[in-house]
């Protein structure tokens, strides 16, 4: 993956899975990419969905995909929702001039 990620380079994998090795192996479905930048910010969030037990801790991860490859990200669990464990991973960076 891409050194600097973008919310262009995740949302054609809406719905597909991403796999978490360590410390726990389960996967994570990448379930939206709300995108929130402006002119002088880019600002997105990535959510997952994965199964709600076991669960991830807040922390930096390793996510696997097939046609992404890996991805560092950091993840915050938002809670269950719909019998899922939901994520979030959180972008903000000014903007290249």
């Amino acid at each position: 993956m891409n050194e600097t990620p973008h919310a262009k380079d995740f949302e054609p994998h809406l719905a597909t899975p991403f796999r978490v090795e360590q410390p726990i192996s389960l996967e994570l479905l990448l379930a939206g990419v709300q995108d929130q930048s402006n002119s002088s910010l880019e600002q997105f969030s990535l959510f997952f969905a994965g199964p709600q037990a076991p669960w991830l801790q807040q922390g930096t991860y390793i996510l696997h995909h097939a046609a992404l490859g890996e991805s560092e990200l950091f993840l915050v669990p938002l809670g269950p929702k719909d019998g899922r464990m939901q994520y979030q991973s959180a972008f903000s960076r000014p903007r290249a001039r």
